[in-house]
């Protein structure tokens, strides 16, 4: 059993050359990916749809808000997709798991992905939009952004060619996404391009929010608050003694 222990995590991460964490996710994608190219029948229930005849009654499905990330679209170009967005991981689940642990990592990843999910349909399906979404891109988007957010003076080298800073890379794909969406969205209004890629904007935002303004500093930021107040109402307790008089006897000096 010990053996198989081993092996198995040896395999998640990938000969020892990756965090558990990341390895997992990009064996999830691998499996997810064959799975939905082999079984056409039942790929349907790991992508984000958004059915607008449906009602609000498909977010009972809400396993989606998961596991769309994982199958990559299947086409010609599949075994690049999964080639890049492996590094991709590998490459961030090392930089964010020694920032973090593998375990907030983790906890980061699937809160991109269920809440870039969760506020593609609240836009989409008031709107009356219909929507089929899969693929990893809008989640590494975000967590870019969080990566450039958290080491805004480290450089990162795009295929050793071309260096950025961590704060370059993170205003790279939030003003390059929308960009992006607009030249290489399907052909429409600039409204429908922007929604096509709606997953991918939600992420970076949400990326931003967790970052820059995360619970944790949000209570912070309260807590500080709330201390100046009561710093400042036991101010107004005391009394001011100029020095052009004696204070009073009674008073302690």
């Amino acid at each position: 059993m010990a053996g198989r222990g081993s092996d198995l995590r040896r395999v998640l991460t990938l000969g020892g050359q990756a965090p558990l964490a990341a390895g997992a996710l990009i064996v999830a994608m691998l499996v997810a990916t064959a799975f939905s190219g082999l079984v056409r029948s039942a790929a349907p229930l790991l992508v984000l749809e958004v059915d607008p005849r449906g009602g609000p009654l498909g977010l009972l499905e809400a396993w989606r808000l998961l596991t769309w990330p994982f199958p990559q679209p299947v086409g010609p170009f599949v075994v690049l997709d999964l080639l890049f967005a492996a590094l991709a991981l590998l490459w961030l689940g090392r930089s964010l798991s020694y920032a973090w642990t593998e375990r907030r990592f983790l906890a980061r990843f699937f809160a991109l992905a269920a809440g870039s999910g969760l506020v593609t349909w609240l836009v989409l399906w008031p709107l009356g939009v219909p929507f089929v979404h899969a693929g990893m891109w809008a989640v590494i988007n975000g967590l870019f952004v969080t990566w450039g957010l958290i080491f805004p003076r480290q450089r990162l080298a795009w295929f050793g060619a071309l260096e950025m800073s961590g704060a370059a890379v993170a205003r790279l794909f939030t003003f390059g996404t929308p960009v992006y969406a607009l030249v290489t969205g399907a052909s429409g209004s600039l409204l429908a391009r922007l929604l096509e890629y709606t997953p991918h904007l939600a992420a970076v935002a949400l990326a931003w929010l967790l970052v820059a303004g995360g619970p944790r500093r949000a209570w912070y930021r309260l807590k500080e608050w709330w201390l100046r107040a009561t710093l400042d109402r036991q101010r107004r307790r005391f009394k001011v003694i100029t020095t052009d008089r004696p204070p009073p006897k009674q008073w302690m000096n």
